[in-house]
């Protein structure tokens, strides 16, 4: 029986036990107006969102590794979640809540089925700098969407231009009293979380209880918008909230509708995914642990799975809450479950007050998490090192704030895949030559090397593909053609790890040409995955005895030295 329990539980310590119900009660008093701001921001009632925060934790409790990780709504998510249904149906309509529900369901499954599968990897599809672009562009998206309910005006696109037109035609219906109340909120938040740490460190707590009091803030925002906010201002609140447990639902959908929410649930998958696995990863490096990434992919799917149930939408690892977590003493998956717990108690016994909370704070409190997403110090790290990088970033970072988020997501999987095959595709050549008085080789540019009359050693530092292996032939003839006297050339193959039926016709192409010049071309250095290749395609025995196990053995054979090639 005991094997059916979770490790944490299994193994659990007395000495965790006042840490988790310390990180419980912290993370729900913020997960309550998360729950309710990212709900509006998918364009969803705001019980969609406590739904969505209950499920989730509970199921991850028992699947999941991390033991700080908190699983539930996120902005990023939200916004993929309404830019995706608002092509099919009006926020608020029936129509619109199934949708939601499906695209959690069908989320789920992908990244369960992805789990089982050990995709794992499928991480790498989006690179670093496209990602960043990515978050930083949807992040500002955010902002922006925020703008409107910040002064009580309604949400005018999931794009820059859309919103652009949007606010064009809004300018008389502002509401000086609900953008007062939205801005004080802002105010409060940025100012608590620029000096509120230092001023109450000075008033003698630690760096730690000081940062996870930082980080609750937004609930004396929200509880100052329902107790102190008059109601005379006629500011816009939330709303009715039903009151009660969620109850298991899966509403029917055709089938065509399920085949446009396909692709969409494909991308939310992957960038949940990457959000998680990078939340857990953060958390596990603060204790040495270790992360699955296909255990997270089965967790998370599971959790999704589950918000789908329930009557939530798209979930994922939330790094704000994961942190206040782990900062405010969780040891183990117990804080989740007292955190669930919490969010029940509050889903049976507190609804009615949620009602009067004004969207103007819940705006600012989107706004003001989300203002430290935009990371444009990512792009310089991509312009001192690697200017393609920069270009792609540059490239997903426009396309998302001109397309939405939903399209970004596409446009940022080409782009990492473009950058890719770009490199790929123009490998670095460089020309050999032999340090004095050692075996070893490097760059004739770098380095002061001797070399041989007649003899051009090249390396290739690229495998080679499809994608490069054209390229790669007419560079290696040019650089024949260009070299006085040229009898002998070799091709060093220390850095090709592969090649494909291309590149071996590539190389059999070169050797004919080369041969209509009068060089002859030998390989060195070869892998035995690369060699075990050219044997069977019968290139080994056009090469033989042009074949050398290294570049010096090269050398001594064509400088006239025994022969030591094989």
């Amino acid at each position: 029986m005991s094997r059916l329990l979770p490790d944490w539980l299994r193994d659990y310590r007395r000495v965790w036990l006042a840490g988790d119900i310390t990180a419980g009660v912290v993370v729900t008093l913020l997960l309550v107006p998360q729950s309710l701001a990212y709900a509006l921001l998918a364009g969803l009632p705001v019980e969609a969102g406590l739904y969505a925060s209950v499920a989730p934790l509970l199921v991850y409790a028992f699947i999941g590794r991390s033991p700080a990780q908190s699983v539930g709504p996120m902005a990023l998510t939200s916004l993929l979640t309404a830019a995706t249904l608002s092509r099919f149906a009006d926020a608020g309509a029936t129509d619109y809540l199934v949708l939601a529900v499906w695209l959690a369901l069908l989320s789920g499954l992908m990244l369960l089925a992805m789990g089982l599968a050990r995709l794992g990897f499928i991480a790498d599809l989006l690179s670093e700098p496209v990602l960043a672009a990515f978050t930083t562009a949807s992040a500002l998206l955010i902002i922006l969407s925020q703008l409107a309910p910040l002064a009580g005006l309604h949400n005018p696109g999931n794009s820059l231009p859309q919103w652009l037109v949007g606010m064009w035609h809004q300018p008389v219906s502002w509401q000086p009293a609900a953008l007062l109340v939205g801005l004080l909120a802002l105010a409060w938040l940025l100012l608590v979380r620029r000096w509120g740490g230092r001023l109450l460190q000075r008033l003698g707590l630690s760096a730690d209880a000081a940062g996870v009091l930082v980080r609750t803030a937004p609930v004396v925002a929200m509880l100052a918008g329902i107790l102190l906010l008059p109601a005379s201002l006629q500011v816009p609140v939330v709303g009715p909230v039903p009151a009660g447990l969620p109850r298991l639902v899966l509403p029917a959908i055709a089938l065509e509708q399920l085949a446009d929410l396909a692709l969409p649930a494909f991308f939310i998958a992957l960038i949940n995914y990457l959000q998680s696995l990078s939340v857990a990863q953060l958390l596990a490096a603060r204790t040495q642990d270790r992360v699955d990434p296909d255990r997270e992919l089965v967790a998370l799917g599971l959790c999704n799975i589950a918000a789908g149930l329930v009557g939530g939408f798209p979930v994922t690892g939330g790094l704000s809450r994961s942190v206040v977590n782990a900062e405010a003493g969780a040891r183990s998956q117990l804080a989740s479950l007292l955190t669930a717990t919490g969010m029940l108690l509050v889903m049976c016994l507190a609804t009615s007050a949620l009602e009067h909370l004004p969207l103007p704070v819940l705006a600012a409190t989107i706004i003001a998490a989300l203002l430290a997403m935009l990371d444009i110090g990512s792009l310089r790290r991509a312009w001192l090192t690697e200017r393609a990088d920069a270009v792609a970033w540059l490239l997903t970072f426009a396309l998302v704030l001109l397309l939405g988020v939903d399209s970004g997501i596409m446009a940022g999987v080409l782009v990492s895949l473009a950058t890719l095959l770009w490199r790929s595709s123009r490998p670095h050549i460089a020309e050999l030559g032999r340090l004095p008085g050692t075996h070893h080789f490097r760059n004739c540019q770098r380095h002061a090397v001797e070399t041989l009359p007649g003899v051009l050693l090249l390396r290739v530092d690229e495998s080679l593909y499809f994608g490069n292996a054209r390229q790669v032939g007419t560079i290696l003839l040019q650089r024949a053609g260009q070299t006085p006297h040229l009898r002998q050339l070799v091709l060093v193959m220390s850095a090709v790890n592969r090649v494909d039926t291309t590149a071996l016709s590539m190389l059999e192409s070169l050797d004919q040409r080369l041969q209509q010049v009068g060089v002859v071309l030998h390989l060195a250095e070869i892998k035995g995955p690369v060699a075990d290749i050219l044997q069977r395609s019968g290139l080994g025995q056009r090469f033989a005895g042009r074949v050398y196990l290294s570049t010096q053995v090269a050398w001594q054979s064509l400088a006239g030295l025994p022969d030591y090639h094989i």
